[in-house]
């Protein structure tokens, strides 16, 4: 089974209440990126009669969002194992932020090819389990015969 051609990993937190700082705190890291809910950010809508503009939205919810950092090559799991060493491993944290919050690891994965894959070990499913964390994979398939 060939390995996943291109792949990007991030942890995610989200909720309403979610203040970034308290995040960055508890996990010992500050996020790739990051914003509360109801923060203003711009987004470009089309207008019929105007063409492009650029109108402020309120964002939905609170986020803290951590990439892994690792080459689009590199494994799934190295990526995952990446994020987890850059954080907290102390579990009352981790309860703490998974009780309140929503938390998880996005695995986006790109193949070029049929027949892509890739594998969990039982030590990192269970370091994801002692931390209370989802893991959730998005596919993207670049074969046209898929």
């Amino acid at each position: 089974m060939p390995g996943i051609a291109r792949v990007r990993v991030s942890l995610r937190v989200f909720g309403d209440a979610l203040e970034p700082d308290e995040v960055s705190a508890l996990l010992g890291r500050q996020p790739s990126r990051s914003h509360r809910k109801g923060e203003g950010s711009s987004s470009v809508s089309k207008s019929a009669s105007s063409g492009s503009s650029t109108e402020p939205t309120s964002e939905p919810t609170g986020v803290w969002i951590l990439d892994s950092g690792l080459s689009g090559k590199a494994e799934i799991e190295e990526h995952v194992e990446a994020l987890l060493s850059l954080v907290s491993n102390d579990s009352d944290e981790w309860a703490s932020l998974t009780s309140r919050f929503s938390a998880s690891i996005l695995c986006s994965a790109c193949l070029d090819e049929y027949n892509e894959g890739f594998e969990i070990s039982p030590r990192l499913a269970q370091s994801l389990a002692d931390r209370g964390l989802v893991i959730a994979f998005d596919i993207y398939s670049g074969d046209a015969g898929a």
